[in-house]
């Protein structure tokens, strides 16, 4: 088929995030990101529309491809380049984004390609390693806890524990990012206001962990779909018990929430045996694949 591509335009947020939806439908532990933080990502100092490519048959968007220069990496210039998003039906498209990326990332003397695949997102690693691409490393591992399998024990000792409220927490919030974060006022007060004001449909759960009036942890659930959220925990390894995650799973079933996914990185591994004890299952890894241009 003939298809026309063009660059990036923010009227086509809306069309990007539906054709995102349904070519992604069969990954399991990913998701399209909402307009809204499409918008908000797109609307940053240094973003480059033309660095992101969309593939239309008769005015219908029908897949699209994502690029961003990186600079340079141990001296090589390096771009991340996202798996073509491509409708049912026009397969054919992938390529032709494929090659339209890669032409402009050439002509911004980028040598060394990235992009991401895993055995849960079907049909990507095989389709990197048809285009040339190798593994380069592990960049997270996925971990997922079905929520109705977790069991709560309504004798255990919740004390100190609560759900956000931006009305009495927002300034201990702020504290907590500039102590543990080591962010200044200002940027933690900005970070705070987002989660309180500006995302707060995006929280299925906001879990605080006190301590001598202190925020010491918190336990962070955000929304990827409807009934699947992403976990995330901040604070001393040793707060990370059963005590903060049952306080999180209530909340969580009292919204209809199915399913808490976890991405543990280099940086968070260590808390790979405390996630599993408390019921998560390794669901294996989310691979960098790379290719010289």
């Amino acid at each position: 088929m003939k298809y026309e591509i063009k660059t990036y335009q923010e009227s086509f947020l809306e069309d990007q995030f539906e054709v995102g939806k349904e070519a992604i439908k069969d990954w399991l532990f990913e998701a399209q990101t909402p307009v809204k933080s499409l918008r908000e990502t797109y609307s940053q100092p240094g973003f480059d529309p033309t660095t992101r490519f969309y593939a239309f048959k008769d005015d219908k968007m029908i897949g699209y491809v994502l690029s961003r220069v990186l600079g340079e990496i141990d001296g090589i210039i390096k771009a991340d380049l996202s798996y073509p998003r491509v409708l049912p039906g026009y397969e054919d498209a992938f390529s032709l984004l494929y090659e339209k990326a890669l032409e402009e990332l050439k002509k911004r003397d980028v040598k060394v390609v990235r992009s991401i695949a895993s055995e849960q997102w079907p049909k990507t690693i095989e389709a990197f390693e048809k285009l040339g691409f190798s593994y380069s490393s592990e960049v997270y591992r996925i971990f997922n806890l079905e929520v109705n399998k977790f069991t709560i024990d309504d004798k255990l000792d919740l004390k100190g524990i609560t759900e956000f409220n931006k009305e009495s927490d927002f300034d201990d919030v702020v504290e907590f990012f500039v102590r543990t974060r080591g962010m200044d006022k200002e940027r933690a007060m900005q970070v705070a206001d987002i989660i309180a004001n500006v995302y707060p449909e995006e929280f299925f759960a906001h879990i605080l962990l006190r301590s001598n009036n202190k925020i010491i942890a918190r336990a962070v659930c955000t929304r990827m779909s409807d009934d699947t959220g992403n976990f995330y925990f901040f604070g001393d390894e040793d707060y990370f018990s059963k005590a903060i995650i049952t306080k999180m799973i209530a909340v969580l079933k009292e919204k209809g929430i199915e399913n808490a996914n976890a991405f543990l990185t280099k940086d968070s591994l260590s808390q790979e045996e405390k996630h599993m004890k408390l019921g998560f299952i390794n669901h294996g890894e989310v691979s960098r694949y790379e290719k010289e241009i």
